[in-house]
């Protein structure tokens, strides 16, 4: 091997590594950021004939921001289409929750996106929520 090829497999390693450690941090935030000091989790639960979302803001120390959280899809009951936001407060011990939502769970299935910010950070968190029918 040439020192040429050398540095171009030691800078393709190099780059791959990068490459990885991305994924690792873009598919970390798929259902709840989970770690950092700024984080965020969407919690569903199903009851009856809904499905009920939570969104929710963790900080590790006093913080203010804002939020944004969508949500779209639907089932045989019809097509949801939901686009909100605002600020929110956080805290240890004192998660912010960014809203409740109540959607019909016939057969139903929703894309919820949420993205916090705070402090110059932000974090987002996605989840398909499908209906237990």
């Amino acid at each position: 091997m040439t020192k040429m090829d050398r540095h171009t497999a030691a800078a393709s390693a190099a780059l791959l590594a990068v490459i990885a450690a991305g994924a690792t941090g873009a598919t970390a935030g798929k259902d709840g950021s989970t770690s950092g000091p700024l984080r965020c989790e969407i919690r569903d639960t199903i009851e009856a004939d809904a499905i009920r979302l939570e969104p929710l803001a963790y900080a590790d120390k006093s913080a203010s921001g804002t939020y944004t959280v969508s949500v779209s899809g639907g089932g045989a009951s019809g097509f949801a289409n939901i686009r909100q936001g605002g600020a929110f407060e956080a805290g240890p011990g004192n998660p912010a929750s960014l809203g409740r939502m109540s959607l019909a769970s016939d057969g139903a299935a929703y894309d919820v996106k949420l993205k916090v910010t705070a402090g110059g950070t932000s974090v987002s968190c996605v989840k398909q929520v499908p209906s237990a029918t």
